[in-house]
């Protein structure tokens, strides 16, 4: 009489098969990843065409706006303390300026809330993320044989040096490492033609790993949102270029007036210092 409850062991057909499964999902992966990263490369492109001289104009008034608050928030330092501001004096140059995060009644145009096109995408956040989950996928201290230990602190070192140099594609490289438990799997499997395949199945899906997280990166880019939402806009009959061509506009004039309120009050308060100092 067979016991029910004992599972076979696969056989070497069994696990090609699973091999070309993993092949198959890398490939859709990839394609998936490959066809996402050139229509948003190409949305880029336009986007630098079409907006990039609202958008220029728009961060460099965002420059002017935030020296304007740093010269504001000296000045009724300045006030405060009942001498005068001489922006060349040390004093002033190591003054607190003020948090550029934190809500300002009058300098709030709501033009920092606008998701606008970027060339150079960075997610520091993410990348800290990133770093900590791999931190914890590698750490020796969590190794059960000589082996891991081995393993988890090549790996680990590897991480630290790439977070430390900030390089963060090798990061991503990282995360598509094997993982430990899989390095244990391995080692448990006696016979060597499994053995073989079985790498070669972590290997392809270890690849798919790192497509699957360049996508989602990438779909967290601003210039990846602002094409899915001219996607959407377009398929419902509406021209999203001359929409966010508005948006930037009304953008830019409402922070033309905040400059303008701003310059305005640091000249008044200026003044001011000035009569009382005279």
């Amino acid at each position: 009489m067979t016991d029910q409850s004992i599972i076979p062991a696969p056989v070497p057909w069994q696990i090609r098969a699973e091999l070309e499964q993993a092949k198959q999902e890398l490939r859709q992966a990839e394609a998936e990843l490959g066809a996402e990263q050139a229509a948003v490369n190409a949305f880029r492109m336009h986007c630098r065409l079409k907006l990039d001289d609202l958008v220029d104009e728009l961060q460099a008034l965002a420059t002017q706006k935030q020296s304007l608050l740093t010269r504001l928030e000296l000045l009724r330092q300045a006030q405060d303390l009942g001498v005068g501001l001489d922006e060349e004096e040390p004093f002033w140059q190591t003054a607190v300026p003020p948090d550029p995060h934190l809500p300002n009644d009058a300098a709030d145009d709501g033009a920092d809330d606008l998701l606008l096109p970027t060339d150079t995408p960075r997610d520091k956040a993410a990348e800290k993320r990133l770093y900590r989950e791999l931190a914890r996928r590698f750490h020796p201290d969590l190794a059960e044989t000589a082996v891991e230990a081995a393993y988890r602190t090549s790996m680990m070192t590897a991480v630290n040096a790439a977070y430390e140099k900030q390089d963060i594609q090798s990061l991503y490289d990282l995360a598509g490492e094997l993982d430990p438990s899989e390095l244990a799997e391995l080692q448990s499997i006696e016979t060597l033609e499994i053995r073989r395949l079985r790498e070669q199945i972590m290997k392809v899906r270890r690849l798919r790993r790192k497509a699957l997280q360049r996508l989602q990166t990438l779909r967290q880019e601003n210039t990846a949102k602002l094409w899915r939402k001219a996607q959407e806009l377009e398929e419902e009959g509406d021209n999203w270029w001359d929409s966010v061509r508005r948006e930037l506009e009304t953008a830019v004039a409402r922070r033309r007036q905040t400059v303008a309120g701003l310059a305005a009050q640091a000249e008044l308060l200026a003044k001011m210092a000035d009569e009382e100092v005279g």
